[in-house]
């Protein structure tokens, strides 16, 4: 059995196509979404200074 979680979704520019910055509950990680288009504006982001996985 799946144990329950919930996920927030934060939309940081206010545009639902835009960044969206997701986060689980019980867990220190997170999730950058966005288009391949906002990639220079995202790269000045903090979270993206840190040590983490990133997938393109």
């Amino acid at each position: 059995m799946s144990v329950p979680f919930s996920l927030r979704i934060f939309v940081a520019d206010g545009d639902p196509d835009g960044l969206r910055i997701v986060e689980k509950s019980n867990w220190i990680g997170k999730a950058l979404v966005f288009p391949r288009a906002l990639l220079p504006q995202v790269k000045a982001r903090p979270e993206l200074a840190q040590t983490g996985v990133y997938l393109l």
